[in-house]
């Protein structure tokens, strides 16, 4: 008798190697994306435009940022001491740290809701204090990699962004993390946006229709 042969259907599929998996999911991001690029470009306008009028009011989203963030902090701390309190397998030492780092988020939080004037006057200075600092070490690695120009560039801008903030502390500090917040909307919601209308080209195109 002929031998019977199994469908090459049946046959098992090889495990893919981590260049064909990531590649794979590329592709499927990208033809979701193609799928739904009006729902991107509508997330792009609305973001540019709450970036453009965050820049009118600058104190209220200054202000609305600290709250935010404040909310998230007391979230964070709730969520920390459930884990400390309910998970296993951690030591008794782990556990009191993740307590006491709960209690921290807690009362940070609480402080920022309760005064965000003066919440935005220290997260104004911290950030000051960092581009200042960051810009200096910038501009140092700068000099000891090759063709670091642009390092060095970025880390003058940098450089000059925290004295400037640092020089006008604290009477920037109601603006200042609102135009940061501003910016990145806009920034975000172009990028969107760009993305959107780069997917619906690449959908229209009649390769991407075959």
């Amino acid at each position: 008798m002929d031998e019977i042969k199994e469908p090459a259907g049946d046959e098992e599929k090889k495990p893919m190697t981590p260049e064909e998996y990531r590649e794979e999911m590329a592709k499927k991001q990208v033809a979701s994306l193609m799928a739904h690029w009006q729902w991107y470009l509508v997330l792009g306008i609305v973001l540019l435009v709450l970036g453009i009028v965050g820049l009118g009011i600058l104190p209220f989203v200054t202000l609305a940022s600290i709250a935010v963030f404040g909310v998230f902090l007391i979230i964070g701390g709730v969520i920390l001491i459930a884990v400390a309190l309910f998970t296993s397998g951690e030591s008794g030492g782990t556990r009191i740290f993740q307590l006491l780092l709960a209690v921290l988020y807690i009362i940070a939080g609480a402080a920022m809701l309760e005064e965000p004037l003066l919440s935005a006057q220290i997260l104004t200075f911290i950030l000051g204090g960092a581009y200042f600092i960051f810009g200096i070490v910038k501009v140092l690695m700068g000099f000891k990699t090759e063709g670091g120009g642009v390092v060095i560039f970025s880390g003058v801008i940098d450089f000059f962004i925290g004295v400037m903030i640092l020089a006008n502390w604290p009477e920037w500090s109601p603006w200042v993390i609102g135009l940061f917040v501003a910016i990145e909307l806009i920034v975000a919601g172009a990028s969107f946006i760009a993305l959107s209308l780069g997917a619906r080209s690449m959908k229209n195109k009649p390769e991407a229709q075959a």
